[in-house]
């Protein structure tokens, strides 16, 4: 069968290139004017040697207070991001002294799948295991400790903690506890009123709050928080 193209059509056929070449042109227009928090970031911002980089090179600022121990939490977290586990960190710190108590990491995955080792978990579990808090039946007795006494101890984290994860740290005894980057969806500190009334009876006096680290290592935390190397896994 023959096609002929006549004056007619090849207007219509004009037209619709036109067409087509201006919805290119305002998807491109559209792309390019797009506010930067909905853009993607550069596939490099993804590359675990690329953030190794800067972890290394990256020095505590003065200005920051919460530095030093984020450092060591996004370190924790780049060891978790190279086992192919979730890229979050977590360190205990003695408050009056600045020594780290404990250290972890996101190890859900590999070697094999473990659905409660999170990185504050991971931390909580080794801090315990090392500790072996014991308690007497009668709490008027002098020997009676109370398991869930964590008074001087801070816990930093790379990355807000899940509902999993603050369970566990009000459950321990933590009363202060510190985050480098927000999760916006899985983040339970944003979230803290909607705890059961039990939980938070247990959590009164409580501090959760963003650390007060640089915009640097904030931004490390998120990029090492970012679920594209783990194929498919989301978040710890």
């Amino acid at each position: 069968m023959r096609c002929e193209i006549t004056p007619r059509s090849a207007g219509r056929a004009q037209r619709f290139g036109s067409f087509l070449l201006l919805l290119f042109l305002s998807a491109l227009a559209g792309c390019e004017h797009a506010p930067a928090h909905n853009r993607e970031p550069a596939a490099a911002s993804f590359d675990l040697g690329l953030i190794e980089k800067r972890i290394t090179r990256y020095v505590p600022d003065p200005r920051y207070p919460d530095d030093a121990f984020v450092l060591i939490t996004v370190r924790e977290g780049l060891l978790g991001g190279r086992q192919r586990n979730g890229g979050i960190g977590a360190c205990l710190v003695q408050k009056a002294t600045g020594e780290i108590v404990e250290q972890g990491h996101n190890r859900q995955y590999e070697p094999y799948f473990r659905s409660d080792l999170h990185a504050e978990m991971d931390l909580l579990n080794r801090y315990e295991e090392r500790v072996r808090k014991t308690r007497s039946r009668d709490p008027k007795d002098p020997t009676y400790r109370n398991p869930r006494n964590m008074e001087g101890l801070v816990l930093y984290t790379s990355v807000e903690p899940c509902p999993m994860c603050l369970g566990r740290i009000i459950n321990a005894g933590v009363k202060e506890v510190y985050y480098a980057a927000p999760d916006i969806n899985g983040g339970m500190a944003r979230r803290f009123q909607d705890l059961p009334p039990s939980w938070k009876a247990m959590a009164r006096g409580m501090i959760i709050a963003p650390a007060r680290c640089s915009p640097e290592l904030q931004e490390i935390a998120r990029d090492l928080f970012r679920p594209m190397f783990m194929q498919g896994h989301t978040h710890n």
